[in-house]
């Protein structure tokens, strides 16, 4: 389960704001899978014109567009999805996704996986560089996974590890060292921690070619989490020479292992990435450079691309996917596995009335908030769990949930009538009427963010009478709203950061880092706990199916739609651009005509 509130208190103790941005925010969702993108809008782009397939120098280059400056491009910082998407054209870690999102062995040439999946023994390649020239090493995994876990490093994503023998005990256990009287009154019935040490958690050098990984439960999707940026290895010697205050933050900062080095950051502008000429798999890689050019505006980026500086752009609105077919190019689109809802503060004294949040979520269309609000090719979220993630047997864990279920959990068009029954049921049990109902929903600032705001405030004022606030906020201010528990209703997204129904469903245990719901049910978290035990998968699904089942009773998030990504590419991209779920772009497979 991730990042309980020991972990936050250790992160306060830190002075780290812990606002998992690449996983979801006010506009969008992550990382590792979530993404970074606002709904109105997305992120990269690249350019047009068979004349320039070549710069002056004969390099095979591609304009691509990204939607932000990085908050940060240290693998122990980073926490959102274009960040992650960069590492992995910088970094090869012991396991890569290939063209198919499958896990593969990478800096790892060969894995030995116990018969109880607990230990993964990796056997390094010999032909491993780094770009100064070191040579990639087993220790080069096992530092990088200790700053991870330092609580004075206080990465976001330290909870990747927690996989891992003993990691989030370590972890844990710092936090209580560091301040013990803070610890112990933000806990004052847990017990304290137990000591313990590195040389605890479950990860050996053997030698410099060959690393342990004892896990702390069988975990299926372990290879995934493996490819995970937080994971990414960090050349020690070089790390402790540039100091851990600039580590990845220029150009001259940064020393990697894989398919490409940054030369250059001109910070807002523009990030230049070249082919690295030591890396193994060189000769696989079509693309010798890539300038990233950081535009945020969507109707920029599609200018540009139209002037032929770019070669690849996403289409985040109606009007600009519409800008785009009328020039005549071919919409493209793939599902980015981002899952959007209004978020519920459960402590709210009019919303902790479940019946009151029924007759929310069944009063409204799902599909017409679509059509209307949005405009874009999404479809209604009808379960949590985003239909592009796989289940046990590596088909849609959310088609399976319905046949399972007999039908969705939610209907795409809502139940109006139903609605009705539970809101009179509710203003029963409130003791009050329609009209002395107080609620408000939190949304982005932007136009189309308030554009569906207003979707939802209509459906619910036509339909049940109930009259809803909306503010609009910036995305800093609306994700610390939720953390303070100062909302009522908040819209916003989560994305997958591994392919598993668990990167969705442990958000919602009781004291979960990312439950800003303030909802909480014992049974909810026996089913997380027995499906992080369990080792009969299939066993483990049906725990998964009545998880999906209490969400849709208890309604602590009203569900709105699933989001796919739509773009454009050039004359110029040969094969695209990887694009999928869990690699929101990877330009090491893309080729030029």
């Amino acid at each position: 389960m991730k990042l309980r509130k020991i972990l936050a208190v250790v992160l306060a103790l830190a002075l780290v704001c812990a606002t998992f941005g690449a996983c979801g925010n006010d506009a969008g969702t992550s990382s590792a899978s979530g993404t970074t993108s606002t709904t109105s809008e997305t992120e990269t782009g690249e350019e047009s014109s068979s004349e320039a397939e070549t710069d002056s120098t004969g390099d095979a280059t591609l304009n691509i567009r990204v939607g932000m400056e990085p908050t940060s491009l240290n693998t122990l910082k980073a926490t959102y999805s274009q960040e992650f998407s960069t590492f992995k054209h910088l970094y090869e870690n012991l396991y890569m996704l290939d063209e198919n999102d499958v896990p593969q062995p990478a800096a790892a040439e060969t894995v030995d996986v116990s018969e109880d999946g607990m230990t993964y023994t990796f056997h390094l390649r010999d032909d491993g560089v780094w770009s100064n020239g070191d040579p990639v090493t087993a220790n080069d995994f096992a530092f990088a996974w200790q700053q991870a876990l330092d609580v004075n490093v206080a990465a976001d994503y330290a909870y990747f590890l927690f996989f891992i023998k003993n990691a989030e005990a370590y972890l844990n256990y710092q936090g209580y060292a560091l301040d013990p009287a803070a610890w112990e009154e933000a806990n004052p019935d847990a017990e304290v921690p137990a000591e313990v040490t590195w040389e605890d958690v479950g990860v050996k050098v053997i030698d410099d070619l060959t690393l342990e990984v004892q896990l702390e439960n069988p975990t299926p999707y372990a290879p995934f989490l493996f490819t995970f940026g937080t994971l990414c290895p960090v050349n020690q010697k070089f790390y402790e020479e540039v100091g851990a205050d600039n580590y990845g933050t220029e150009a001259e900062y940064f020393c990697t292992n894989g398919a490409y080095t940054l030369t250059s950051w001109s910070h807002d502008s523009e990030i230049v990435l070249q082919k690295n000429p030591n890396f193994h798999g060189a000769d696989s890689v079509a693309i010798d450079t890539l300038n990233m050019k950081i535009i945020s505006d969507g109707q920029a980026a599609l200018t540009s691309f139209l002037a032929g500086e770019l070669d690849v752009t996403e289409l985040g609105t109606a009007e600009i996917l519409k800008q785009a077919e009328d020039a005549g190019y071919e919409v493209k689109s793939y599902n980015d596995g981002s899952s959007f809802y209004l978020m519920v503060n459960c402590s709210d004294p009019q919303l902790s009335n479940v019946n009151l949040r029924r007759a929310l979520a069944l009063g409204y269309s799902k599909q017409g908030f679509i059509d209307v609000a949005i405009g874009l090719p999404y479809s209604p979220m009808t379960s949590f769990t985003n239909p592009a993630v796989y289940g046990f047997d590596d088909t849609s864990f959310a088609e399976a949930l319905i046949a399972e279920n007999g039908g969705e959990l939610a209907p795409a068009e809502g139940d109006v009538e139903a609605a009705k029954g539970y809101l009179e049921t509710a203003l029963s049990e409130l003791g009050i009427t329609a009209d002395q109902l107080t609620l408000s929903i939190d949304c982005g600032d932007s136009p189309a963010a308030q554009t569906q705001a207003a979707f939802l405030q209509n459906q619910w004022l036509e339909n049940l009478g109930i009259d809803v606030t909306i503010n609009p906020k910036v995305t800093k201010q609306g994700s610390s709203d939720r953390k303070n528990g100062n909302y009522q209703m908040s819209i916003t997204g989560w994305g997958p950061d591994y392919n598993d129904p668990m990167t969705f469903l442990d958000l919602w245990v009781s004291d979960g880092g990312n439950n800003d719901t303030r909802w909480s049910s014992e049974e909810y978290d026996a089913l997380i706990d027995q499906a992080t035990v369990e080792t009969d998968l299939e066993a483990r699904q049906k725990l998964f199916y009545e998880a999906e089942k209490i969400i849709f009773d208890q309604y602590m998030i009203l569900p709105l739609y699933n989001r796919t990504q739509s773009y454009i590419t050039s004359e110029r991209v040969g094969t695209d651009p990887l694009r999928s779920t869990f690699q929101d772009f990877n330009y090491t497979y893309a080729t030029l005509a």
